[in-house]
């Protein structure tokens, strides 16, 4: 959904799309947290400061390789 105002598109997608930091050259990463907890954040957190994904049946990568 684009965003006229703003120049922002938002992806939506049926799953959390989790993807690894490592194969891109960042200093800073941003995580939307809607719903987790207070344990759940810190462990999310954890996972993207090691530069790796969020694994489970609950997420995706999102196909960075497709072209759209």
């Amino acid at each position: 959904m684009p965003d006229s105002i703003q120049t922002v598109t938002t992806i939506f997608n049926s799953k959390i799309t989790s993807i690894s930091s490592q194969e891109f050259l960042i200093d800073f990463a941003r995580i939307d947290i809607l719903e987790e907890d207070i344990p759940q954040i810190n462990q999310i957190v954890k996972i993207v400061k090691e530069g790796k994904k969020l694994q489970g049946k609950d997420y995706t990568n999102g196909n960075l390789n497709r072209i759209i």
